[in-house]
């Protein structure tokens, strides 16, 4: 039930990331910015609540936002090996 919520908690942290203006894994989700930041909400709430459902509150909120944050810290590292060497700054 752990890796389920927190797969839940890792696309909220996609949706997130992919309607950043600085991401560069989905190009065509920038037309989605709105949408993706509004699905990330509920995707983060439901991972906390089906966490919170199977471990108690402070158990299940931990669950749900470590899989949350790994996955905003994965995924700037992934787009970054993905363009292997272009200069993004400067």
């Amino acid at each position: 039930m752990n890796w389920i919520c927190i797969g839940v908690a890792a696309l909220a942290a996609l949706c997130l990331y992919l309607a950043s203006p600085h991401q560069s894994l989905w190009p065509a989700a920038l037309k989605r910015q709105a949408f993706l930041r509004w699905l990330s909400v509920p995707l983060a709430v439901g991972s906390i609540a089906s966490a919170v459902e199977a471990y108690g509150f402070w158990c299940g909120v931990c669950i749900a936002l470590a899989g949350f944050m790994s996955a905003l810290v994965l995924l700037p590292y992934l787009d970054a090996w993905r363009r292997k060497g272009a200069r993004h700054v400067g």
